[in-house]
């Protein structure tokens, strides 16, 4: 899914060129041109649309570039075909039903008013992307990569507590756990979800403890997680390891 540096960025160039000044169109119309424009990877020309105007503006091309695969992940089911089967206007909201190709029923798209213009999404979105401006996108996806990291630590103190009753108190290594399919094969090089993780075996197989750190501090997540057969513990270390001397973890 990723593309060359340089068809990103030229891409980039296109979205984040001032647009021409026409009259806001209803809500409908702003609807189809917010999924087609991210369908179609224009990003910033999409979010414009919408409640995350304010989380896009003033992202330089290295943010935006960084964060152009994220993006690709969550619109690339996007289908071609989208139409428009009714909308319904409530004084500052609106809502419109979309057919998306190959789905049987419509969905029902919310939108706000801002000013003159119909944005998609609604007020409570609009408030927090206002509040963290072009932190949003950032915020956003260091709490997944946090909470896919929490769950990745359970799922391998999971695996180890079953390993452990089948191999009479003995654990396994990360390699093992894979192997078994007790663990995904997502973290086999030991990095997955913006995190980096290490599983330590005693050398009498008897105990174990697992960590996950963020790969890229304050970008890919915050919070550095430890786990062992007490539960997962976590705690912001500016990136550096968590230890069974971290708080037990509690997920937002």
């Amino acid at each position: 899914m990723r593309r060359t540096a340089t068809s990103i960025i030229a891409t980039l160039l296109l979205v984040t060129a001032t647009p021409a000044q026409k009259k806001p169109g209803p809500p409908s119309e702003i609807v189809i041109s917010f999924y087609h424009a991210l369908k179609e990877k224009r990003y910033v020309e999409g979010f414009r649309h919408s409640v995350y105007r304010n989380a896009v503006e003033g992202l330089t091309a290295a943010e935006l570039q960084d964060l152009e695969p994220d993006f690709a992940r969550t619109f690339a089911a996007i289908p071609d075909k989208i139409e428009p089967s009714g909308e319904q206007i409530s004084g500052q909201t609106a809502t419109v039903s979309l057919k998306f190709g190959g789905a049987e029923e419509p969905q029902q798209v919310v939108l706000v008013r801002v000013g003159s213009e119909w944005l998609v999404g609604d007020k409570e979105t609009l408030s927090l992307v206002n509040a963290q401006g072009r932190a949003f996108f950032f915020n956003a996806r260091m709490l997944v990569n946090e909470g896919e990291a929490y769950e990745m630590l359970q799922r391998i103190i999971g695996a180890e507590i079953i390993y452990s009753r089948k191999f009479a108190g003995k654990n396994a290594s990360l390699q093992e756990l894979i192997r078994l399919g007790g663990v995904p094969k997502d973290i086999e090089d030991g990095e997955a979800s913006g995190y980096r993780f290490g599983l330590t075996v005693s050398a009498d197989e008897k105990s174990f403890f697992a960590t996950a750190s963020p790969t890229a501090y304050g970008k890919t997540g915050r919070i550095s997680f430890y786990g062992a057969m007490n539960g997962v513990h976590g705690e912001d270390l500016k990136g550096k390891l968590a230890t069974a001397r971290s708080p037990i973890y509690q997920p937002k």
